[in-house]
């Protein structure tokens, strides 16, 4: 008898690198909406990941937003982000502290 696995990775991918004020080539208003509602200096260098496993049936779709020795998640794909999404993540972010 065969059993299904269904292991598979979801490693995190960089999918762009850069500042605030350069803005984010595949989101026109998350950069404003993270110098609205986070505390991250404007000027500070960030990565964006993504979590993907490549296989187009996964539903895991989630972006980190990574600066010196911070982690911020929040649990949408990065062109999906809204910004009620960037508020209640930052004030769970926040509140783990």
């Amino acid at each position: 008898m065969n059993l299904i696995q269904n292991n598979h990775n979801h490693g995190w991918k960089s999918v762009a690198k850069g500042t605030l004020g350069d803005g984010f080539p595949f989101h026109s208003k998350l950069a404003t909406w993270l110098e609205e509602y986070t505390n991250i200096p404007k000027e500070t260098e960030l990565e964006i990941l993504e979590v993907s496993c490549g296989e187009a049936s996964c539903p895991t779709e989630e972006t980190m937003i990574v600066w010196k020795n911070h982690e911020f998640r929040i649990s949408r794909k990065k062109e999906n982000i809204s910004k009620m999404d960037v508020d209640l993540s930052w004030k769970r972010f926040v509140s783990k502290g």
